[in-house]
């Protein structure tokens, strides 16, 4: 037998479980990844010796320190239209730490059946991320088989308050694959039923052909914690301002207070939602200025 490639599915007490050609194998981590302060993470692509040990880990998309996972390739960031009535600034912070982390956000904006009536959906009307409008209540096998369609082939994690929808969404799912949810998915649903999250590991489970991550954290992860250091960064972690940075007098413009400011011309003038840049001012007085630390020294040289 020679190593094989799989992926972490779950890691729980330094026993980390691995799909490798269909096969679930029970690993450990080789010895060296402690001297190396590299801990193999859920996510991870590894190669898997025929000893069952982690040999090694192969480069990464991205990695999360809460949630520990790696790879994401899509947050589905669920909200609904109404009842409970949506938090435009929560949306907004995971999409931005999405951007950050170089994860694809997907809005899902559900319970339409309720209308629009924040008038939620011209907020996003032009920030250039898929969108998908459905009630999860009504919704018919062409649309379902769309929305399984987004998760072929990708590794992803939902986000969202409770009472959004996010365990219908997992029903439509599994039952769009014929089958009832089973233990792994009845276990993400049950999981976001609850509000709170309470389990301490990640897990992916096996739904659409792709995986979905059952990650307690996503919903609280603030800007102390996710090394977006330099505030000057934020404006990038907005798509729509991009087409308008351009246009400011300064290259260090903060897009707050300066005259002749590209982006503020372009909110003044409908082009990005004045929501979003609410948003964004929040958020860039939220995370303060980034100094790095200098060791003082007195006028003899001395530290201080």
């Amino acid at each position: 037998m020679t190593e094989q490639q799989g992926i972490i599915i779950k890691g729980v007490g330094g026993l980390y479980t691995v799909v490798c050609a269909g096969n679930t194998l029970e690993c450990r981590a080789r010895g060296r990844f402690r001297r190396e302060l590299l801990t193999p993470a859920v996510g991870d692509r590894v190669v898997v010796s025929p000893e069952h040990f982690i040999t090694e880990i192969l480069p990464r998309k991205n990695s999360l320190i809460r949630p520990a996972v790696a790879n994401i390739d899509r947050l589905f960031i669920v909200a609904a239209l109404a009842e409970p009535d949506p938090d435009v600034f929560y949306l907004d912070k995971l999409t931005v730490i999405a951007e950050y982390y170089g994860i694809e956000p997907v809005l899902i904006f559900n319970k339409s059946d309720l209308g629009d009536p924040k008038g939620i959906l011209s907020v996003y009307e032009r920030v250039p991320y898929k969108k998908i409008v459905l009630c999860t209540e009504t919704a018919d096998a062409e649309q379902v088989s769309l929305l399984a369609g987004e998760f072929s082939g990708r590794t992803s994690a939902f986000a969202g308050y409770s009472g959004v929808g996010k365990s219908s969404i997992l029903n439509l799912l599994a039952r769009h694959e014929g089958r009832e949810l089973n233990a792994q998915t009845g276990h993400i649903s049950q999981k976001l039923r609850r509000g709170k999250h309470t389990t301490r590991h990640v897990e992916l489970f096996s739904l659409c052909g792709g995986y979905i991550a059952d990650t307690p954290g996503f919903g609280s992860l603030a800007f102390d914690y996710f090394n977006l250091k330099d505030r000057r960064l934020l404006a990038g972690c907005f798509p729509e301002f991009s087409a308008y940075v351009k246009g400011c007098r300064f290259h260090d413009c903060s897009h707050r207070k300066e005259k002749e400011c590209g982006v503020r011309e372009a909110v003044a003038s409908g082009e990005i939602s004045p929501s979003r840049y609410e948003s964004f001012c929040r958020m860039y007085e939220e995370m303060g200025e980034y100094r790095p630390w200098k060791e003082k020294t007195d006028s003899e040289g001395e530290r201080k």
